[in-house]
């Protein structure tokens, strides 16, 4: 009976010790098995990845050859060319792959509020205006031109210098040089994130001073030109310039609809309106599989060739 009962013993531990090796085979298979899935999945994403980005960069090429060859076709810039017709979606090596071209010029440039160390006065008049339209405080530009300038003396009542910002919470100092992205309008003193939800579609941080393209500006920018200049006039010379573009700036200040307008936008000069762009945005999207590749590209056209002056990046 001993005896049975230690060879019954012994059968029980040889079967446990078999299930253990068995477990631990199954575990070290499924974790080999897991291991190889989200390596298959990892040089997938990668090979996406770098797909996505070869197409968006050829639609970003092919935005410089556009931009390029429509330079030698006109004088002006405007809305009915080639460069600002949207490339529709095409089915590129299993790739779909899209884009559209942005006039960076038809918005204000922050940077031009300050031109050699001093304020603009008329670019500060329309950066105000353009505030009003959209029902914020005007004398807020103050501040903007102070986040900018080199000096630390107040612009006007609502102007912000480092006094102001040091005596925050979280204090930090005034930029006091031009601009290097839109978005730090957050930093102002007067602005918060409504405001700048509000402004984004029309406000830009180009290099130095740059004019507004009047065959390209939305109504807001058109009707901030003038202080008597309605939104509604503005709209009205959106919907004549498509078939018929400015040609030259004569031909905007004699616009019907901008008569009463006319003696104060003779104060604008070419530094400040224009009918030709030098500074565009690419937006190119690749998708791959189930994931989508974004460029942003910022360009400026010179007479001989298209430069990338940034670029931005991302995936969905």
């Amino acid at each position: 009976m001993m005896g049975s009962s230690k060879a019954m013993g012994q059968r029980g531990v040889a079967l446990i010790t078999a299930l253990l090796i068995v477990s631990l085979a199954t575990i070290t298979m499924v974790a080999m098995a897991t291991r190889q899935k989200m390596e298959s999945r990892m040089t997938s994403i990668m090979m996406g990845r770098d797909q996505g980005w070869n197409m968006v960069l050829g639609g970003e090429g092919w935005a410089k050859a556009v931009l390029l060859r429509t330079l030698k076709d006109n004088n002006w810039d405007s809305l009915d060319e080639p460069w600002a017709q949207k490339m529709t979606p095409m089915d590129v090596e299993g790739a779909m792959v899209w884009g559209w071209n942005e006039d960076l010029q038809a918005r204000f440039n922050l940077n031009s509020l300050v031109v050699n160390g001093k304020q603009d006065t008329i670019a500060v008049g329309i950066f105000q205006r353009l505030l009003e339209r959209l029902d914020l405080d005007a004398l807020t530009a103050a501040a903007v031109v102070d986040w900018i300038d080199a000096d630390n003396e107040t612009s006007g009542p609502k102007g912000a210098e480092n006094d102001v910002y040091s005596r925050l919470k979280y204090p930090y100092s005034a930029a006091n040089q031009p601009m290097q992205s839109a978005s730090e309008l957050l930093l102002v003193q007067g602005f918060n994130a409504k405001a700048w939800e509000k402004l984004k579609p029309f406000v830009v941080a180009l290099p130095g001073q740059t004019p507004i393209n009047i065959n390209t500006a939305p109504p807001e920018v058109i009707s901030a030109l003038a202080p008597n200049i309605t939104l509604a006039d503005a709209e009205q010379v959106i919907r004549t310039r498509f078939m018929n573009p400015f040609k030259n700036l004569d031909s905007f200040r004699n616009h019907p609809n901008l008569v009463q307008a006319k003696a104060e936008l003779q104060k604008l000069t070419e530094a400040h309106l224009d009918i030709r762009t030098s500074f565009f945005q690419v937006n190119a999207q690749a998708q791959v599989g189930r994931g989508r590749m974004i460029l942003q590209s910022w360009l400026h056209r010179n007479p001989t060739s298209v430069i990338v002056i940034r670029r931005s990046m991302g995936m969905l």
